[in-house]
């Protein structure tokens, strides 16, 4: 069966570069968050996760197509994103096989615990349990793609819902959303299980995993992004860049852990800002307002922003266990890490090159072209 229409959203879709610029933006705060002498960046990677799963349910909403059916729609996005999964998985798990070196800095190498959890990565299923062994295994960035996986097998039903909001309801809404991502962790706290890292962090795993990998917890994150695009299409268009709520995100993470319990940290704290920087991208775009995000070279990042956020933990952990020793006491600290971003940036475009590009135009495209300024990726 084909399906019914997926939407029926205004003929006329502007064209949001700015968002694809950000994408790219975004994947690099999460690269830099693992390179391992960067640490202080970790938390802007986690905010960054946030902001790709609110901007994959914006630009969704903001560019379904009117004729468009359920089954187009999930072969669109399967070509997008299973092609690279596929491919990093494969030579991520040969590589560490031969070599021993862990996907994860400081982690345990292949061996016992990998007799399943390889497949249960390749398949997408690694963060639906609370197992170490599942969550780490392979590529350990590709957990955010089980979520997608979840958004995208559902967006066909719950934009059904979303037109249907009147329009003096979406704001109320929106925050409704908000309040559902601070009940995660309310919900996560009444759990209990052995701690993360048993005498350095006491937080029971079960509940870090529930807050921050379990598909279903990040939901609302990307309803919130659909009732956004909404919003922004009935005529909320602040006159906001993007550099306040970005720095806003990063402080309410960091200041939360003074003042919120630990759970809320991952999400919660930094949801408001981080919606508010989509906002106020696409604001921009639609006011005609000037951009450092949708000039030609940040949109070209922005296009392989997928493929780098899949690739970078290959090409880090390799650099660091053959290299990483050797070339840092010659050039020093920032040049060695200038090094490793500039070839985690080459092979995340030869990726994109050679298996996403090729891949999507022949297989997951339709007759109309779609818009690459607002095409979502995870990454």
């Amino acid at each position: 069966m084909k399906g019914g229409p997926v939407t029926a959203s205004p003929s006329v879709v502007h064209r949001l570069p700015s968002l694809t610029g950000l994408r790219f933006a975004a994947a690099f705060f999460v690269l830099l968050g693992h390179v391992n002498v960067w640490a202080p960046f970790l938390p802007t990677a986690m905010v960054s996760v946030s902001f790709f799963f609110v901007l994959s349910g914006f630009v969704l909403m903001w560019s379904a197509r009117p004729t468009d059916t359920t089954r187009a729609f999930w072969r669109r996005r399967a070509w997008k994103i299973l092609p690279n999964h596929v491919v990093t998985w494969a030579v991520m798990y040969v590589v560490f096989v031969i070599t021993g070196i862990s996907a994860v800095p400081g982690g345990p190498p292949p061996g016992d615990g990998w007799t399943s959890s390889p497949v249960i990565s390749l398949l997408l299923l690694h963060p639906w349990a609370p197992l170490p062994e599942f969550l780490y295994s392979v590529n350990p960035v590709s957990w955010s793609l089980s979520s997608e996986v979840l958004f995208y097998l559902l967006f066909p039903f719950v934009i059904q819902l979303v037109r249907r909001i009147p329009a003096q309801l979406l704001t109320t809404t929106a925050l409704v959303m908000v309040v559902l991502v601070f009940t995660v962790p309310i919900l996560a706290g009444t759990l209990d299980g052995p701690a993360l890292q048993p005498g350095v962090v006491e937080m029971p795993l079960v509940q870090y995993w529930f807050t921050y990998f379990f598909p279903p917890s990040r939901l609302p994150e990307f309803v919130l992004g659909m009732v956004l695009a909404r919003l922004v299409r009935n005529g909320l268009t602040p006159r906001l860049g993007v550099t306040i709520p970005a720095v806003a995100a990063v402080v309410c993470f960091n200041t939360a852990f003074f003042f919120l319990p630990p759970l809320f940290v991952f999400v919660a704290a930094s949801i408001v800002p981080v919606a508010l920087i989509v906002v106020a991208a696409a604001s921009m775009d639609l006011r005609g307002a000037r951009s450092m995000w949708r000039r030609p070279f940040m949109i070209f990042l922005g296009e392989i922003s997928f493929a780098l956020y899949l690739v970078h933990p290959l090409v880090v952990e390799l650099f660091n266990a053959w290299a990483g020793s050797v070339i840092r006491p010659v050039i020093g600290t920032i040049a060695t890490i200038v090094l490793e971003i500039t070839l985690c940036l080459l092979v995340a475009w030869l990726l994109h090159r050679t298996v996403e590009r090729p891949l999507m135009r022949r297989f997951g495209s339709t007759p109309r072209i779609p818009d690459r300024a607002t095409d979502d990726s995870p990454g």
